[in-house]
């Protein structure tokens, strides 16, 4: 008869991508780990915030920028600075894009074109500037917000 063997438990990636860093995997980033993973939105740190409420309550506003800054470092979310409003982490972290940002409801949506492209770095390294990242942000009226604009006339 052959000996039991036992497997160990499978890390998961945030706990490979923490130690990776000598970092501990505490109990609030494993719950805003999930909070981000589960939605394929952009959120800001208090839809975050919010959304902790129910399972770890008094959580604070900043453990939860401090954790979304930590996981933009470990490239799970990437950072969104719009014009206007909070600072936005895109969990569609697939490949790289651009965003749309409707001016009169808010919204925000995935563009699938490349925020920046070897072209633009180039021309970025013609002037001596060294660019790592790159974030394309248009603005205007999405689809519902014009429809509606056109029958309020």
């Amino acid at each position: 008869m052959e000996p039991e063997v036992k497997s160990q438990p499978t890390r998961s990636g945030l706990d490979v991508l923490l130690h990776d860093r000598g970092l501990r995997n505490t109990p609030q980033r494993q719950l805003i780990y999930r909070i981000v993973t589960a939605h394929p939105q952009h959120l800001s740190a208090v839809d975050v915030q919010q959304q902790l409420e129910a399972t770890m309550p008094g959580i604070s506003l900043p453990t939860v920028y401090a954790t979304l800054d930590l996981f933009a470092e470990l490239g799970i979310v990437r950072k969104v600075a719009l014009a206007d409003g909070p600072m936005l982490y895109d969990t569609g972290q697939e490949h790289p894009h651009a965003h749309m940002v409707c001016r009169r409801c808010g919204r925000i949506f995935d563009l699938e074109i490349q925020p920046v492209d070897a072209a633009d770095a180039a021309a970025a390294a013609d002037q001596g500037f060294a660019v790592d990242s790159g974030d394309l942000v248009l603005h205007g009226l999405c689809r519902e917000c014009r429809a509606a604009g056109k029958q309020q006339k």
